[in-house]
């Protein structure tokens, strides 16, 4: 019997609450008071839905988790960070996590089709109107379209094949296997949006998607930057390591240049309403554009253009502060587009 400390290691708790956070975070941008207001008063169960999807969602990355594990044990033996998992370090079986997270699995898609049942409700009741009509100052996702139950159950299976079918395998081959990674780990606040009755295709949600996109690509890139020699040592091609100190500085320039003018772009949409609200999130693109030229040391020897970034030290204190910024620009983003949706109900 796995311990509870194995169990915490192998779905990665840390993860799972983020995943569940984030989720949260799409849900209550398309319905700001889930526990009350026009939509619970209607006899529709916003609560319930939110309670559902969060449920899902941590389930389902709870249930990656176990089979990322599962498929890179050979790998994780190699990093220091990741030997002691109960895989690698022989404490449990490849059949054991294998069969947890297909039982996680299951329960998520339970999860996911009980929310997506909840969300069909909630959009007929809105359908044809906006949430402005309904709550005032809530904004202007698109609340009408209905996701049937059997919509997020696919939209989570979806999840799962391109993470462990896709993803995994691909990181052995690849330094841009991080690509279809990224277009399912921003995939949280979408789910909570579909649950909340929120149209998939509406210009916010696609927006923010892209915003959640942009800023994984320069947050692995400078966490494997940071290990970037264990990961040479381990055999996988991350980019710190794969490309010339020069073109490395370059990418890393243009995907955090990308995630800051992400961040810049959202007052110029119909999405923001409070003044002060507008302004922080344009000082906090303006804040990652400054950092930005933080990302770009070019460590190596001058002149060789073979030369890559792989160093005992790890990151420099510069880099470090450019991944903490990024790291800590995205929960302050979620903050203030929270405050925005919340501050005319009050």
């Amino acid at each position: 019997m796995p311990s509870m400390h194995d169990l915490r290691l192998l779905l990665r708790l840390n993860v799972t609450l983020m995943v569940g956070a984030a989720t949260a975070f799409g849900f209550l941008l398309a319905v700001p008071l889930p526990f009350g207001g026009a939509a619970a008063l209607s006899g529709s169960n916003p609560a319930a839905a939110l309670v559902w999807v969060v449920a899902g969602a941590m389930l389902l990355a709870a249930a990656c988790s176990a089979w990322n594990q599962a498929q890179e044990r050979d790998i994780d033996a190699l990093l220091p960070r990741t030997a002691g998992r109960p895989l690698p370090a022989g404490r449990m079986a490849p059949w054991t996590a294998t069969g947890i997270g297909a039982l996680l699995f299951v329960a998520a898609l339970g999860c996911l089709h009980a929310a997506g049942e909840l969300a069909a409700s909630l959009a007929y009741l809105h359908a044809g109107k906006l949430p402005s009509d309904v709550v005032p100052g809530a904004g202007s996702p698109v609340l009408g379209a209905p996701v049937p139950g059997l919509s997020l159950l696919l939209v989570g299976a979806g999840i799962a094949a391109v993470y462990n079918g896709v993803y995994t395998p691909l990181k052995r081959v690849t330094s841009f296997a991080l690509l279809p990674g990224a277009l399912v780990g921003a995939m949280p606040p979408l789910l909570g949006w579909m649950a909340a009755g929120g149209d998939p295709r509406d210009p916010v949600a696609i927006l923010l998607y892209g915003v959640y996109v942009l800023w994984q690509v320069p947050h692995f890139w400078l966490r494997a930057q940071r290990e970037c020699i264990h990961y040479v040592r381990a055999g996988l091609p991350v980019p710190p390591a794969q490309f010339a100190a020069p073109r490395y500085a370059r990418l890393l320039r243009v995907w955090y240049h990308a995630y800051a003018v992400a961040v810049l772009m959202l007052p110029v949409f119909p999405l923001l309403h409070a003044p002060l609200v507008r302004a922080g999130v344009v000082l906090l693109g303006v804040a990652l554009l400054g950092v930005s030229a933080l990302a770009r040391t070019v460590r190596g020897v001058e002149g060789d253009a073979a030369e890559v970034v792989v160093s005992d030290a790890g990151m420099t204190p510069r880099e470090s502060l450019a991944l903490r910024a990024a790291d800590a620009a995205m929960p302050a983003l979620m903050l203030l587009l929270l405050l925005d949706r919340m501050l005319p109900l009050f």
